[in-house]
């Protein structure tokens, strides 16, 4: 007889533990996953809005009217909202570069220079002049703007040989060089003689042609050419990088874009009695001012002749504007104990010594009080026809004059004209105000 096998199955207990934590994991996986793509999606979003602080993006939303030629945005026309402030100086944004940084050219001349015989830029007096190519007397400009290393980048200039302006390529760039001149492309890009450089200003441009003349361009904003003894205006194009932000500014010539974060000396305004001057010269400890009018005496305009012969400023001999300035003109003046001696440029510019800038400014004058000279950063295109103290040849009785034009012409220095003295003064005397023409700096009265 079989018998019955009972087979007694256990009635399994439900675990509320394991189940609470597999409750709890599903639940906190969730979440990690909800509140992690929400936190990703937060992350990319702030990532996106802090890139348009970008100044190139910040102008390139708020300007419709941008050209793209060839992946760079251009501005053109006669007068854009393309204004930018750097040292105290007024620029025009030429064009927006596809990597996010910015080429802008001045908007008037800062100096006046003849090429030289060195027609190619990377070997003319012009480029020795705006960058620091580490010997004595070089990159006057790139030395004195506001932390160039930390502001600008390296700017692309199409520097090919151009014979027919009609027929331009861009085939060959300028390399490792922060400070250039316009190019054809970048004059032609933003409109010509109907574009903003044009200004009646004669200004070098970078192209050479096969026959090695420079080209320029004119007052009527035409494009001509050169043998390169002509002493024009210099139009610094400068590229700021792509890494700094717009602080403020909407582009217009009252409210420029700004994108420093400290102001730099080069170009601010100092108050001194009732005088305003501007800062174009740092030297260590030292600053050089030019009066940012002409000189007045009892609100009537001096003018005065240079020399009875000869462009040498002697401040001893009497009948001359240097002697003139130290001794009628600095007497006058409140301030006249902080002004300190210095060396000041006088010295002689011509073919011979292939116009070379640095023959000028390293034969110098000691004196307390001088005027502009070849190779001087020129600040107010305003004021015009006034002696420089550069002369032609050591027997002659011409001058050099600069005009309204940034054309450097000479006179016989027996001619009255208006003037504008430039002084010296220690630089740790500037206190209050922050160097702007509405907020000068004054100075310490210790």
């Amino acid at each position: 007889m079989n018998k019955e096998v009972k087979v007694i199955r256990k009635k399994r207990k439900i675990n509320f533990q394991k189940i609470f934590n597999l409750v709890s994991f599903t639940f906190i996986l969730a979440c990690c996953i909800f509140y992690g793509s929400r936190f990703i999606k937060l992350y990319l979003a702030n990532n996106k809005t802090e890139e348009k602080k970008v100044i190139a993006d910040n102008i390139k939303e708020n300007n419709n009217d941008l050209t793209n030629i060839n992946g760079a945005y251009y501005f053109s026309g006669e007068n854009p909202n393309n204004y930018l402030e750097y040292s105290n100086i007024t620029f025009r944004i030429i064009r927006i570069n596809s990597d996010k940084t910015i080429t802008a050219v001045v908007e008037n001349s800062i100096t006046s220079l003849a090429t030289g015989t060195e027609k190619q830029f990377e070997d003319s007096n012009i480029n020795k002049w705006l960058n620091n190519q580490n010997k004595e007397y070089t990159g006057i400009l790139e030395n004195n703007l506001n932390n160039a290393n930390k502001y600008l980048t390296y700017t692309k200039t199409c520097n090919d040989t151009v014979n027919d302006t009609k027929n331009i390529t861009c085939k060959k760039n300028t390399n490792n060089i922060y400070i250039t001149i316009p190019s054809i492309n970048d004059y032609i890009n933003t409109g010509g003689q109907k574009g903003f450089m044009n200004n009646e200003e004669y200004f070098y441009l970078i192209n050479s042609n096969n026959e090695n003349k420079i080209w320029y361009v004119d007052s009527d904003g035409k494009v001509n050419i050169s043998d390169g003894s002509d002493i024009i205006g210099i139009k610094p194009v400068i590229t700021i990088k792509n890494t700094l932000s717009l602080l403020s500014g909407d582009g217009s010539e009252n409210n420029p874009y700004i994108f420093e974060e400290e102001q730099g000396l080069l170009g601010s305004y100092v108050k001194l009695g009732n005088d305003t001057w501007r800062i174009y010269s740092i030297d260590g400890d030292n600053i050089k001012l030019s009066l940012n009018t002409y000189l007045t005496l009892n609100n009537e305009e001096i003018k005065y002749k240079y020399s009875n012969n000869g462009y040498y400023h002697n401040d001893g001999k009497v009948g001359t504007l240097a002697y003139y300035l130290k001794n009628k003109y600095l007497p006058t003046l409140s301030y006249k104990d902080i002004i300190n001696e210095v060396e000041y440029a006088n010295g002689i510019y011509n073919n011979t010594n292939n116009y070379d800038y640095t023959k000028v400014i390293s034969t110098t004058v000691p004196t307390k009080v001088s005027v502009l000279s070849i190779g001087d950063i020129i600040l107010n295109p305003v004021n015009t026809n006034y002696y420089l103290s550069t002369g032609i040849e050591n027997d002659s009785s011409l001058v050099y004059v600069f005009q309204n034009d940034f054309k450097i012409y000479t006179k016989v220095s027996t001619t009255n004209l208006k003037i504008i003295p430039v002084i010296s003064i220690k630089k740790d005397l500037l206190i209050n105000g922050n160097g702007s023409i509405e907020n000068p700096w004054e100075v310490s009265n210790d």
